[in-house]
């Protein structure tokens, strides 16, 4: 028998989670004595979001109630604003029985960094819906606000922050729209961070950046001569959830176009795409070359694992990739509920040495229930 333990690390209602969560591991571990024992694999629904940080933001920002699209604003002057600890509810600091709309505000300096090109805004949870402004600029929104109203609150605020908005190595404004509907309000847990994919490192081609999307699957879209320019286009790695699909579930299709870059022609190759959410199907130039399944039985998947846990590497057969010319790759998702698309990175081409560092990382690791247990307690 094989099992795989999940401890459910995100921000949910009610808060006692962590006491269900033991509830649910007790209830598994006593399965599995009375089955006889078996092997056992933890996963940490937050590792998906594996980021380095460049910066941390936990600390005082500015604060006041109501809404007012002028506090986006990066000259906006918000020096009679109230000051709020972040990450923390704004019921415990004084606005007890507040519903409704506040802002965040603070200065953030971003400092120019070598690992990667890609940079990203990570918070744990926002209750309920947010939008994210760097420097006055609209970057992302998790939930949806009145009148179409629905909570994200158990959805990570995870947004790229592009690098033309971005003040290196000097000041920018960060300000965060929140509403809440009931019960906790605002940036409640964090981490609360700017940082990168470390893994990008290891990418020997990075493919990370602005997608084509749509909604649906039709075998057409995957050829090479498909007009597709009137989609909609989605940030990878990124939740479609926090890019306009809040609502959305089902099967999705990404495209991208790739040259191949100078010096990858007599390498063995794979395609690296994090974390997908939850099933997905991988076209190159036309031709089905991997899907979910094939990582079953590899080191970064356990036949037990949920297809959202599974870290995507699929080797590329070198009979489908064009060496000198443009290649059009086509990720077709399936998503269930909850959390759906390319989820997290690195996106990206790596060579046969860096994948194989890339594995040694995130094999699945099998440990006891004892250990389980003196973690979890």
């Amino acid at each position: 028998m094989l099992a795989v333990v999940v401890l459910n690390q995100e921000n949910k209602k009610p808060a006692n989670i962590k006491n269900m969560n033991r509830i649910f591991l007790l209830t598994a571990v006593l399965i599995l004595l009375l089955n006889g024992g078996c092997r056992i694999y933890m996963y940490n629904s937050t590792e998906r979001y594996n980021l380095e940080p460049i910066v941390t933001l936990e600390g005082d920002w500015k604060f006041n109630i109501g809404d007012d699209p002028t506090w986006a604003s990066k000259s906006y002057d918000d020096s009679t604003w109230d000051y709020i600890t972040v990450p923390g509810n704004w019921q415990d600091q004084g606005y007890h029985q507040y519903l409704g709309y506040a802002w965040y505000r603070t200065k953030v300096f971003i400092p120019r960094i070598d690992e990667s090109d890609n940079i990203y805004l990570y918070i744990d949870a926002i209750d309920d819906v947010s939008e994210v402004y760097i420097n006055g600029i609209l970057i992302g929104q998790t939930g949806n606000f009145p009148p179409n109203y629905k909570t994200a609150y158990d959805i990570p605020v995870f947004h790229s922050l592009p690098q033309s908005l971005i003040n290196y190595d000097g000041e920018n404004i960060l300000a965060i729209r929140v509403y809440n509907d009931q019960m906790d309000g605002g940036i409640v847990s964090g981490p609360v961070i700017i940082g990168y994919f470390e893994d990008d490192m290891l990418l020997d081609q990075n493919l990370a950046g602005k997608w084509l999307f749509k909604p649906g699957f039709n075998r057409k879209y995957t050829d090479t001569d498909y007009d597709a320019s009137s989609w909609n286009s989605l940030f990878v790695p990124g939740p479609w959830d926090n890019q306009g699909y809040l609502t959305f579930d089902g099967v999705a299709t990404y495209r991208t176009k790739f040259t191949l870059a100078n010096g990858l022609e007599d390498e063995e190759l794979y395609l690296i795409l994090g974390i997908i959410d939850d099933k997905d199907k991988v076209y190159l130039n036309g031709k089905l070359i991997a899907k979910t399944e094939d990582m079953y039985g590899t080191e970064l998947a356990s036949n037990g694992m949920g297809e959202w846990q599974v870290r995507r590497a699929y080797k590329i057969p070198a009979k489908n990739l064009n060496y000198s010319g443009s290649n059009t790759l086509v990720v077709v998702v399936n998503d269930d509920q909850q959390i759906g698309g390319i989820v997290t990175g690195p996106i990206g081409i790596m060579t046969k040495s860096n994948y194989d560092e890339y594995v040694s990382r995130y094999k699945v690791k099998k440990v006891s229930i004892f250990q389980i247990l003196e973690e979890e307690w």
